[in-house]
């Protein structure tokens, strides 16, 4: 991978149910990096929306608003890149595609709609950064504001991940609708009732784990520290930790006050009164029904998560890269459950990287080693469409590798990357590849290429039965040749890829024949 060679500024947008969030970055060229902004304004989005499941027209507005702003102040501080994500409200609102058509539209920034378990795993990145290096097992919670996320890991990576929809604002909409006046007993444990129910099968996940300690994010928890250090002189010392002690204390006095009186607390955001007793609900349960005494409160979240991996993929020179480890394992979670034919699978994969690598040696393209990851999981993922219909399955593939919400690691563009060249392996015209908008055309011609690939190497296991051990591009003055390497010396295989070199010149203009070696 060529390095980056200048300083840049990337600003990171976080477009969550209850805020908007962005930080400004600047990245030197060893991938050092130094927050210039911070800025967070309270839109509440997800007000109203997800028991209709449709974004609020006032609240779109009110989000725009900021968005404009946001793009105003990445102007003055030449901000170069944006790296924006939304999540719960969006994702689960039949207008929310539609809204971050109009973000773009009107602002010029491109927002990506993250799975629930693709949240979780930036927020791990991000908040597990926060803590000293240990082995042990730590367990993380994010309360948002319409989902929160379970993590639990050590400082190296996660074991398990879950996203669950209990969230501030979600549970605001479903238990304190128009509620201003103080809070019964009976209606807070109605609240923490189904905060148990709905965490039920999570937990059974987590029973597995010791689990040492425990650290929370998100603006809930770091308001309940806050409020507990204005109460209580010890908590003021002990920094970062929340005990449960304290958090019972604040749940009885938050909800013995109305929405008035609790905007007089310390510590408390006006714009967060409406929603506090659901989220210390969602804190306090889980800690009782996992045990935890206490939590640590962290200060991170999904936007130092994204600008983790982002240094992770620009700057792999100067961080610990896994990134990759996390792909590998959710294509290969996803071939699974469609119960693909993985030694075909991971022979055309092998087939296909061979002839990326051969090519690459003939400078016939200059692709990164990101390029080639992709290309692989496309020959691991190039059937997984069989398993709706044999007809048209590269088209059935396709639709799947693009709406699979738990491929972690891919950003959606990639994954749409993905998706194409799983529906361009058969050795036919890439309809799916030419009638795609979202793609640029240049970079449509690199994915025309490496589907080429893929067909070579797809033509090359027709039988399923791995005749072919080897291919590569060899030249032949201003001409090239595919070679294959092979013990059978008459096969199918053989004879359908003769068949496509007619197609395959249309990317590869240089290809003149097919050179069919047999093995001694």
């Amino acid at each position: 991978m060529v390095r980056e060679k200048t300083v840049k500024k990337v600003s990171i947008i976080d477009l969550g149910s209850n805020s908007v969030r962005m930080n400004i970055v600047q990245i030197q060229p060893n991938g050092a990096a130094s927050l210039i902004l911070q800025e967070k304004e309270m839109v509440q989005l997800g007000r109203d929306a997800f028991l209709q499941k449709k974004l609020q027209e006032s609240a779109m507005q009110r989000t725009l608003s900021v968005l404009r702003n946001f793009v105003a102040l990445c102007k003055k501080h030449s901000a170069d890149e944006f790296l924006a994500v939304a999540t719960a409200a969006v994702r689960d609102a039949e207008n929310g595609k539609a809204f971050l058509a109009e973000i773009t539209k009107q602002t010029g920034i491109v927002f990506y709609s993250i799975s629930g378990l693709e949240e979780a795993r930036l927020i791990y990145k991000g908040v597990s950064q926060d803590f000293p290096v240990s082995d042990t097992l730590r367990f993380y919670l994010d309360i948002g504001g319409g989902s929160s996320e379970f993590i639990v890991g050590d400082s190296y990576s996660h074991r398990e991940l879950d996203s669950v929809k209990i969230g501030c604002v979600r549970l605001a909409d479903m238990f304190m609708k128009d509620k201003h006046g103080a809070v019964s007993e009976e209606e807070y444990a109605r609240i923490q009732d189904y905060v148990r129910l709905e965490i039920n099968h999570t937990l059974g996940r987590l029973s597995g784990y010791v689990l040492e300690e425990m650290a929370a994010s998100s603006g809930t928890a770091r308001c309940l520290l806050q409020i507990a250090q204005s109460l209580d002189e010890e908590s003021l010392f002990q920094k970062n930790f929340l005990s449960y002690k304290n958090i019972c204390k604040i749940a009885r006095m938050l909800c013995a006050k109305t929405e008035e009186e609790r905007k007089r607390i310390i510590g408390m955001h006006p714009k967060r009164v409406n929603i506090i007793i659901p989220g210390i609900a969602i804190l306090q349960t889980v800690m009782e029904e996992l045990g935890f005494s206490g939590c640590y409160v962290s200060d991170s979240g999904l936007r130092e998560g994204i600008l983790r991996v982002y240094l992770e993929e620009k700057y792999p020179h100067a961080t610990v890269h896994e990134n990759t480890i996390i792909q590998e394992k959710s294509v290969f979670k996803l071939a699974r459950s469609v119960k693909y034919e993985e030694q075909h699978a991971k022979h055309v994969a092998h087939l296909a990287v061979r002839l990326f690598d051969s090519a690459k040696s003939l400078s016939l393209h200059s692709f990164s080693e990101f390029k080639r990851q992709t290309l692989y999981y496309a020959g691991i993922l190039h059937d997984i469409g069989i398993v709706l219909a044999f007809a048209k399955h590269d088209e059935h593939g396709w639709y799947i590798a693009k709406n699979y919400s738990n491929l972690l690691g891919f950003t959606e563009k990639r994954q749409l990357e993905l998706a194409l060249l799983v529906g361009s392996h058969r050795m036919k015209e890439n309809s799916c590849l030419q009638s795609c908008t979202e793609i640029a055309p240049e970079e449509k011609k690199d994915l025309e290429l490496l589907a080429s690939f893929l067909k070579i190497a797809e033509a090359l296991d027709r039988n399923h039965e791995q005749y072919v051990d080897d291919v590569y591009f060899e030249k032949n003055g201003d001409t090239v040749n595919i070679c294959a390497v092979s013990s059978e010396p008459d096969c199918l295989e053989r004879k359908k890829l003769t068949e496509g070199l007619p197609l395959l010149r249309r990317t590869i203009p240089a290809l003149q024949s097919l050179v069919w070696k047999i093995k001694d």
